[in-house]
């Protein structure tokens, strides 16, 4: 019987937190605008006016605005997130999160894959 000593395992590395503050960032990003539009009490009025129209329809508008750059936002926080992540894994550092559509993956031939598919 083997007690598992004739292969050693190598020590494990801690896994890089799955919430960090980017993703908080991005997810505030990502529901704000479904909270401010979803919230129609907060809007449901006529007056002020803009431009002859009522504040009911400009600000609806005015988010769709204030979403984009929400949008944008969120995805520069993602991508910064996901650069760290992959300079922390290539310095040897804390792996990413088990799971992690970024995550480097040996292949059959023994090389390294990205698991966004580029290669």
């Amino acid at each position: 019987m083997s007690s598992g000593a004739d292969t050693p395992n190598p020590p494990p590395r801690p896994a890089t937190p799955l919430i960090s503050p980017p993703r908080v960032i991005a997810a505030f990003c990502i529901v704000a605008p479904f909270v401010a539009m979803l919230w129609i009490p907060t809007y449901n009025e006529e007056t002020p006016k803009l431009l002859g129209f009522p504040f009911f329809y400009w600000y609806q508008l005015l988010w769709v605005v204030i979403t984009a750059l929400l949008m944008m936002v969120a995805y520069f926080a993602v991508e910064r997130d996901r650069a760290v992540r992959r300079a922390a894994r290539a310095a040897g550092g804390p792996s990413a999160a088990s799971g992690s559509s970024d995550a480097t993956t040996p292949s059959a031939d023994g090389t390294a894959q990205d698991g966004e598919g580029s290669q």
